[in-house]
């Protein structure tokens, strides 16, 4: 299985709030770095802490991936984070995030995202103009 498709396993899970096949895809030893700058999450039992959180009261989730170049064991993707967080506020950020891989499984993983386009979205202002054709994908 390529790796794309273990990513793209993540998200449909998480569009379902099955957390369980979030971490059923992630070596034990996983170490996740929501936000690249702030100290990582280590072990699956810390992800699913914070999955839950930040999961808590999201609806109509359309997170997608638009591009991805695959090298060995590294996978590099770009799209849109989408969903309607638990205030009803929209929020469409655009997204990179680079996994690395160890036997099948997400050994790092690292999400890339624009704060401020966050802030604004939490703002109800529309994301990047650049954003549009990836929303329209």
């Amino acid at each position: 299985m390529a790796h794309i498709d273990t990513v793209h396993t993540i998200i449909e899970a998480w569009k379902t709030g099955d957390i369980d096949t979030v971490l059923d895809q992630l070596a034990d030893d996983v170490v996740y770095h929501f936000h690249v700058g702030s100290r990582p999450l280590e072990g699956r039992a810390h992800i699913r802490r914070f999955l839950e959180k930040f999961g808590a009261g999201q609806t109509e989730i359309a997170w997608r991936i638009t591009r991805h170049v695959e090298a060995g064991d590294t996978l590099f993707v770009e799209g849109v984070d989408d969903y309607v967080n638990a205030d009803g506020v929209r929020m469409r950020v655009p997204y990179a995030g680079v996994f690395e891989f160890e036997n099948g499984k997400v050994l790092r993983w690292r999400d890339y995202v624009d704060s401020q386009a966050v802030e604004d979205a939490r703002q109800g202002k529309a994301p990047p103009e650049w954003v549009e054709p990836l929303l329209g994908a």
